[in-house]
């Protein structure tokens, strides 16, 4: 077996790559320009974050709006600017669940993905579905083993995608549902001001797939090819 290192900069990606007679097996972390690490998992080709974003810069170093305030965060739906926050604007909750972004800061082309990266498209999130029975049993293997209030229906994180309970902000400025729901962007837009996402529940394992509006908060992955 071999091992060789991978050093990307600036936005620092380490990539350990395995051979064996399976072939490459990858396990990465990847760093965002404002320096936090995530860990990633490799599936199918497609190496994904297993953290929720927390970036607070656009990749060319542009701030991206923080909204606070219920005022701030409508406001920014209304110009359809890009927005983040924390759930009840607690940064103890952004250590754990990372941050809630609007979809206009996903779609910004200044990029919210470090280099390399991406937001997923909905197609991306179909074929992660895929890998683990469809949307009907994905999220058993999807879900972080723990976190979910009550505890997530048999999840096993077999995957070890850690997916968490982030819950949302709607456009409105009211948090919702944190420890029971994962809601999680695709970069893909379903009708003028509405974006397709993926949800996980704590009481069962659909990885449900909807569309939402563009001015609310959701958590956010991101993916690249090996």
């Amino acid at each position: 077996m071999t091992f060789r290192y991978i050093f990307q900069l600036p936005f620092v990606t380490v990539l350990l790559l395995c051979w064996s007679a399976y072939g490459f097996v990858a396990d990465a972390a990847v760093r965002d320009i404002d320096g936090n690490v995530y860990r990633t998992v490799s599936l199918n080709g497609m190496v994904w974050m297993a953290e929720n974003l927390a970036v607070s810069h656009y990749r060319n170093g542009d701030a991206v709006r923080h909204a606070r305030s219920t005022a701030e965060w409508v406001d920014a739906a209304r110009k359809r600017e890009g927005a983040w926050c924390y759930y009840y604007n607690s940064s103890a909750s952004g250590a754990a669940f990372g941050k809630l972004y609007n979809w206009y800061a996903v779609s910004d082309p200044r990029g919210l993905a470090p280099e390399g990266w991406r937001v997923p498209t909905d197609r991306d999130w179909e074929n992660l579905a895929g890998l683990f029975g469809g949307k009907i049993a994905a999220g058993r293997y999807l879900k972080a083993s723990s976190g979910w209030s009550p505890p997530g229906s048999s999840a096993t994180n077999s995957s070890g995608f850690s997916a968490l309970p982030g819950g949302y902000r709607r456009s409105d400025g009211k948090f919702m549902y944190q420890k029971a729901i994962g809601l999680f962007w695709s970069s893909t837009k379903f009708v003028r001001g509405y974006a397709w996402f993926r949800n996980m529940n704590s009481r069962n394992a659909v990885l449900f797939r909807n569309d939402t509006g563009m001015g609310n908060g959701l958590s956010v992955r991101c993916v690249r090819q090996y």
